[in-house]
Order: C-alpha cells, then structure tokens, then sequence
C-alpha cells in the first residue's frame, strides 16, 4: 500500500516508530489535540494567543511550530518540542 493511502492513524504509528514515542490509540488522539494547537499559533505574532478560549503564552516560537509541522508531513517528529507543547497542555507524551 502507498503512503498516501494510510489513514491518519497508520501515519501516527510509523512516525512514532521511528521518533520512538507512544503508538496507542490514546496517544494518537492527544498528538492530535497537540498539533491542533501548535498549528492555532505558528502563524500568529506575539507571546500571547487564544485557543478554545483560554489564553495561553507561547512556549516555543512561531518559527519552531512552523519547523515542526513542516517536520511532521515528513513523517518525522522533533519530540523535544512535542513534549514542550504537550507538557503546556497537561497532556503526557
């Protein structure tokens, strides 16, 4: 099967493979709540943002979210900054 025909899951599975995080169902779903929210901010400005209604103060820049959803249509995962990110949301990884 090729690439593109993997669901979102499958891809999930192969990327945390190979960045050697968590392959449950349950992970997957909070990587996914995750990149939601780093994708909210990487285009906005500022050390402030608003995401489903609470503000939050940036942790890492615009430019290393940018970085990092660019790394993950690579199939590769920076964990260093999933981890800054999910450790905001309360989220482990």
């Amino acid at each position: 099967m090729k690439k593109h025909n993997y669901s979102d899951f499958e891809n999930y599975i192969l990327m945390a493979d190979k960045c050697n995080i968590n392959q449950s169902y349950s992970s997957f779903l909070d990587f996914r709540r995750v990149v939601s929210f780093v994708k909210d901010f990487a285009s906005k400005t500022g050390d402030t943002f608003l995401h489903n209604g609470t503000i939050y103060k940036k942790r890492i820049t615009s430019n290393e979210a940018r970085k990092f959803l660019d790394g993950l249509v690579k199939n590769y995962c920076d964990v260093a900054t999933l981890k800054k990110v999910a450790n905001q949301l309360k989220i482990k990884i």
